[in-house]
């Protein structure tokens, strides 16, 4: 199958899966697939598995830059032999191989089963799928990126000076409703080589290092929220030092006691 065969293929497959589980299916988000496909083809060019890229960035970064406003979650497969390699650029994809990394990904045992958890989150609702092959190949490099959109949210800057404060803002929507703003801060990222992003394993997101409550919490700055609507005014401030900001929005969504990361976002402090 041609490329975009292949990604209806692959959804399909995702989709199957998910209908097993009596979860419902989740569509094709053409932003996460920009994400997705750039770093299928970063993984197929230099021949790593990992979820940093070459050029040291995570998933939310490359989620954010392709204009991304909710939030991606990722499983990637590709080769593990730091050999470069020119991409097929008209490369046609195997139904028996896409079936092979979707197995793989499915069939996961706890306690590492990462993958697995992520075909069957409850709460995503959209996906998109990079494919790569490089030439004279036929095992493609996959990465998904699903999605969990339950908001409309203001724009961020992509670059700002440490100390500014930025507007977070937006409209949650149903079944989730909002419950807080954090803001959490990464080094910015350096080139890395294929042969060390192999040995980096499975990647956590951040822990916030500044979290905004609404009224009747403690909290250091007070989030107004009106009906699903909400909105708070922060500064981007780790102790005065530059890096990548990530600023998410979390809410509930029924059947969970804990709250959801629904928004990840992330800006340049410099």
């Amino acid at each position: 199958m041609p490329l975009a065969e292949a990604r209806k293929y692959f959804i399909r497959l995702v989709n199957r899966d998910r209908e097993r589980e009596g979860l419902e299916p989740v569509v094709l988000d053409t932003t996460a697939q920009k994400a997705a496909q750039e770093h299928a083809d970063d993984m197929a060019r230099h021949g790593f598995t990992a979820h940093y890229g070459t050029d040291g960035s995570v998933p939310e970064m490359r989620y954010s830059g392709a204009g991304g406003t909710d939030i991606a979650f990722e499983n990637a497969a590709c080769f593990f032999d730091n050999t470069e390699r020119n991409l097929d650029k008209g490369a046609l994809f195997l139904a028996a191989e896409l079936e092979r990394i979707e197995s793989a990904f499915v069939n996961e045992k706890p306690p590492h089963d990462g993958h697995r958890k992520n075909i069957l989150n409850p709460w995503h609702n959209r996906v998109g799928i990079g494919l790569a092959q490089p030439v004279g190949i036929s095992v493609p490099c996959a990465a998904q990126e699903f999605v969990d959109h339950y908001g409309k949210y203001e724009p961020l800057p992509a670059s700002a000076k440490v100390g500014t404060k930025i507007r977070v803002a937006g409209d949650i929507t149903a079944p989730a409703t909002f419950g807080a703003v954090a803001v959490a801060r990464i080094d910015q990222p350096a080139l890395r080589e294929a042969a060390n992003l192999n040995g980096t394993g499975s990647y956590q997101l951040p822990a916030p290092y500044a979290t905004y409550l609404p009224k009747g919490f403690v909290t250091p700055v007070e989030v107004r929220v009106e009906g699903n609507r909400f909105s708070v005014d922060v500064p981007l401030d780790d102790r005065g030092r530059p890096g990548v900001y990530e600023v998410s929005v979390w809410g509930r969504v029924p059947e969970s006691n804990d709250l959801v990361t629904l928004s990840l976002r992330t800006v340049a402090v410099k």
